[in-house]
């Protein structure tokens, strides 16, 4: 009984963590992008140029937000691994 308990208690805790995921990398890439464009705006600009190639060969990885692709690609690993 006790493995049973442990093993649902397991199972429901990596179901909420997966379930948030690509939320949290997507969150902290917002936050990240915030903080590049009004401290580091030169730094900001040279780590869009680098995602241009994800814009270009996996457009549609990359097209939930618009015009943040900093943001977009937060979850790029996430899609293509499964």
């Amino acid at each position: 009984m006790r493995t049973f308990t442990a093993s649902v208690a397991f199972a429901a805790i990596v179901s909420q963590a997966e379930a948030f995921w690509g939320t949290a990398h997507v969150l902290l890439a917002r936050r990240a992008q915030d903080i590049l464009q009004e401290s580091y705006p030169g730094t900001f600009t040279q780590a869009l140029d680098e995602l241009k190639a994800l814009q270009k060969y996996y457009s549609s990885l990359t097209s939930g937000e618009g015009d943040n692709p900093f943001t977009e690609c937060a979850t790029f690993a996430d899609d293509i691994k499964g």
